[in-house]
């Protein structure tokens, strides 16, 4: 563990190419990581991979600047680059990454294994997918509603890992009672209902969904 102010800086510093990574991965995806644990090895090993890809450039640097930066005791203008770059890189790759992981782009799988998604639950939701549900409730009663974006803007929505599961429906739809099967207008479209609707996965016992 860090003795010092400059051992705890160095070890911060180490760190913060994955910590960066991994907050704006996560910005995107949600909180995958199942806990401080984990989430510390993830730091660490993403900011071992960004070490590796700029030793290099740290060696040059090292040899080449830190000589004359200790005698003259000053930065080249262009070394503010260097700097910003080491902040900048790690989030704009986690944001990519966890961009392609939550639309399923296949190239993320190579960053993120083939299965990142900690629940079925989140799997299924992932990237913003539009469709209809259908909920049968313990109590015995069916829900049914769109998961999509109103036209005011309104949009569905799920919790993420490791949030309590629940399910905003920002459009309602009437069904029957007993079957569950939605009803229709005249015109063939789902009967809507005004408003949506909001419940509790530990209140359901069945969901289907059905890709719109």
């Amino acid at each position: 563990m860090p003795t010092s102010v400059q051992a705890a800086a160095a070890v911060v510093i180490c760190l913060m190419p994955g910590a960066l990574y991994i907050w704006s991965f996560e910005r995107q995806v949600g909180r995958w990581g199942v806990g401080l644990s984990d989430r510390l090895l993830r730091f660490v090993g993403a900011s071992a991979v960004f070490h590796a890809l700029a030793a290099p450039a740290s060696y040059v640097l090292w040899r080449e600047y830190w000589p004359v930066m200790r005698v003259a005791g000053a930065l080249p203008w262009w070394l503010w680059l260097v700097s910003g770059a080491y902040v900048v890189l790690p989030l704009s790759v986690g944001t990519a990454i966890g961009r392609g992981s939550r639309h399923g782009s296949p190239w993320a799988r190579y960053f993120t294994g083939p299965d990142p998604a900690p629940r079925a639950w989140d799997y299924l939701f992932q990237g913003g997918r539009d469709g209809w549900i259908r909920l049968r409730l313990k109590s015995g009663s069916w829900i049914g509603g769109a998961f999509a974006t109103t036209e005011s803007g309104l949009k569905s929505y799920t919790a993420g890992y490791p949030e309590p599961q629940d399910i905003f429906l920002a459009t309602a739809v009437d069904v029957d009672p007993e079957s569950g099967a939605f009803l229709f207008e005249a015109n063939g479209s789902p009967r809507l209902r005004s408003g949506g609707v909001l419940v509790r996965w530990e209140e359901v016992e069945y969901l289907e969904f059905i890709d719109a």
